[in-house]
């Protein structure tokens, strides 16, 4: 107990393995000002950005497991591995998992003018009389929004052929312009276009149907298995950091999460505030890592 009572002793270090400016950076500096005033220590964002989110969780996996080095990331943690041969961590074993923070939907959405289906059932059907001539777009190789439509195909028994973007932009003004007919996309990408009418949410992933889409169902409910899976943002320390230290940070990160004006910026990013204990997100990751694993290598998946 000792070591939780005196920790932070020094400023507190959150490595975002992505640019700045996205859900996950914001997520870490609305944290980072909250930690920042319970502890009243800085805790400083890092952005490390490259190799799908792997060089920044090196960075933590290796780092001085003393609480004053964490890591703020979301799903990829787990199926960056099984993508690259000689992946820099093990996201089960080199990491202490502190708290899931949130989670996020992704939508399966078409051009509503390059595609006539109204619903799931009915894209399927028009997929299946066009057999490796149809393609979805995804914000990158290896990235969820691949991996979801390569479940999807194999639900479904279609074959749609991948589109990868360097990025949601791109992706969005191809779908928006009809380049690529179909494309997953997060929440927040697509409700202003769903609104307006040039874009149609056909489905979206998770086990229930996003709060800021509830008119569009889940795959479940349109009768294909297998998307249930949330995309989750995270916090973790290094493996070696004593347990008092993980459950003092966890315990002081969910009275941030719980704070209305957090929930609220974070809920108009699309992310859903969760909070959660550390064996919770631990069991979150394992299964995480063994369900796109499996994916991956059913694909035949690989970007190296």
């Amino acid at each position: 107990m000792a070591q939780a009572q005196e920790f932070p002793a020094r400023t507190v270090r959150m490595v975002v393995p992505f640019p700045a400016g996205g859900a996950t950076d914001v997520l870490a500096r609305a944290l980072a000002e909250g930690l920042g005033k319970q502890w009243k220590r800085p805790v400083v964002v890092e952005n490390r950005p490259g190799a799908s989110g792997m060089l920044g969780a090196e960075v933590v996996a290796r780092a001085e497991a003393d609480g004053h080095t964490a890591l703020l990331t979301i799903t990829p943690l787990v199926q960056a591995p099984s993508l690259y041969a000689r992946a820099p961590y093990d996201p089960v074993k080199d990491f202490a998992a502190v708290s899931e923070l949130g989670t996020t939907n992704l939508v399966f959405a078409v051009n509503s003018n390059a595609v006539p289906a109204t619903n799931l059932k009915d894209f399927i059907a028009l997929v299946r009389t066009k057999p490796r001539q149809f393609s979805y777009g995804s914000f990158g190789a290896g990235s969820s929004g691949h991996l979801y439509g390569e479940v999807f195909n194999d639900a479904a028994k279609i074959d749609m052929l991948h589109v990868s973007y360097k990025g949601e932009a791109p992706e969005l003004n191809d779908l928006l312009g009809g380049q690529v007919p179909a494309a997953v996309i997060s929440v927040m990408g697509a409700k202003p276009h769903v609104a307006t009418g040039r874009l149609r949410a056909l489905a979206v992933t998770g086990p229930a149907r996003a709060p800021q889409l509830p008119d569009v169902p889940t795959f479940r409910e349109a009768g294909i298995e297998g998307m249930d899976a949330m995309g989750w943002f995270g916090l973790l320390l290094p493996a070696a950091t004593p347990r008092p230290i993980v459950e003092k940070f966890s315990a002081d990160v969910n009275r941030v999460l719980a704070q209305p004006d957090v929930r609220k910026r974070m809920n108009e990013l699309g992310v859903i505030l969760t909070g959660s204990t550390p064996d919770a997100f631990a069991q979150t990751i394992q299964a995480d890592y063994v369900r796109w694993g499996k994916v991956i290598r059913t694909r035949n998946i690989r970007l190296d």
